[in-house]
């Protein structure tokens, strides 16, 4: 009863990290749960089911993102904000900014390391959640953003 338990908590905190990893751990608490309830094994055994099955679960998460494109920059076919203008206010910290967009106040983050100032101007290529992925304009028409 107790793995159930601890796998319901971890799948409830997954709903609030968005990571993969929590559920992938929920799962192998409820296969040692399902283990215990059907087969009486021993909490060692339990442990050892819990531990192969959260390994071998976040082994195939990591080869799974490493294999999945970079989704994060935008395409000009499906994204409305692809290639719209913000306007540079300040810089917050960890390369992170304050921008002007749509009538408020957005972060963004550059894709690459562009030469840039307060007051400026660049394009959106993208999203990392709701922190938007800039570039500056000259690299924006020249190409350079993707």
């Amino acid at each position: 009863m107790v793995w159930c338990i601890i796998a319901l908590v971890l799948f409830v905190l997954e709903m609030f990290t968005g990571t993969f990893y929590l559920l992938i751990i929920s799962a192998s608490f409820f296969s040692a749960s399902l283990s215990e309830w059907l087969f009486h094994t021993s909490t060692t055994t339990n442990n050892l089911i819990a531990a192969t099955f959260s390994l071998m679960g976040i082994i195939i998460v990591r080869i799974w993102q490493r294999n999945r494109p970079n989704r994060h920059l935008a395409h000009p076919d499906y994204d409305l904000d692809y290639g719209q203008t913000v306007h540079l206010i300040e810089p917050i910290s960890d390369g992170l900014w304050q921008v002007h967009y749509r009538g408020t106040i957005w972060q963004g983050c550059f894709e690459h390391s562009d030469k840039i100032e307060s007051g400026d101007t660049a394009r959106i290529i993208g999203h990392k959640g709701n922190i938007l992925i800039l570039t500056s304009i000259a690299n924006f028409t020249n190409g350079n953003n993707l």
